[in-house]
């Protein structure tokens, strides 16, 4: 029978949920207005379409003055693809602030036995605790820590204890993770630093545990 998943209870705050759409919609609607700005401006409706003495050239000069509307400018073929070169990096913030948002929407962590599943914009990623290599670290700027993980059959992956803004998660977490960690053999230098990061995940949660 397989073991029922254990929520982690880590992740973006509800603020960062709320703010990551809404910014991704401002990021939307900004760059529509501009479009929109662009395309019903003079200046782009002169350059598609040429000059206004462009419709009054083609009759007036002959087969030897042919030259001269391209010099003046009135050949517009390069117009629609500087503007799709335009819309292109237009889209950029969109798409960046479009995956941060499902990134943020969807992220979720579950410990299943040993297994741990975080769950990503796209897919998930599964690393067994129990014979992956783990330690712990802390993020430079803010020094939150942070699980440090390499499981062969999944790559690497970082488990951060808490996000910005949101408390440690909760000593039942921390407990389970170190079960996980130290439930499975492993090479003597991995043995050693798991059993390192066992405890440390064991002693957070004497501390945050009431007394």
């Amino acid at each position: 029978m397989s073991a029922t998943p254990l929520r982690l209870h880590v992740g973006p705050s509800i603020r960062a949920k709320i703010i990551a759409p809404v910014g991704t919609l401002f990021i939307v609607l900004q760059q529509a207005v501009y479009v929109i700005a662009l395309v019903r401006s003079p200046s782009f409706q002169e350059s598609l379409h040429g000059p206004l003495i462009c419709d009054y050239l083609s009759d007036a000069l002959t087969s030897e003055q042919g030259e001269i509307p391209d010099y003046l400018g009135c050949d517009g073929s390069f117009v629609p693809i500087l503007f799709v070169g335009i819309m292109m990096l237009g889209l950029i913030p969109v798409i960046a602030m479009a995956y941060l948002s499902v990134r943020v929407l969807r992220y979720r962590v579950e410990l299943c036995g040993t297994v741990l599943v975080m769950q990503g914009a796209l897919k998930a990623k599964r690393f067994d605790l129990s014979s992956a290599k783990v330690d712990m670290d802390a993020s430079t700027i803010r020094q939150i820590p942070y699980l440090r993980i390499y499981d062969p059959a999944a790559g690497r992956g970082r488990l951060f204890l808490r996000d910005v803004g949101t408390p440690l998660m909760p000593p039942g977490d921390l407990l389970a993770l170190a079960d996980a960690i130290e439930s499975g053999r492993r090479p003597e230098t991995f043995a050693e630093q798991a059993t390192r990061t066992a405890t440390t995940l064991r002693r957070l949660a004497t501390t945050l545990s009431p007394v």
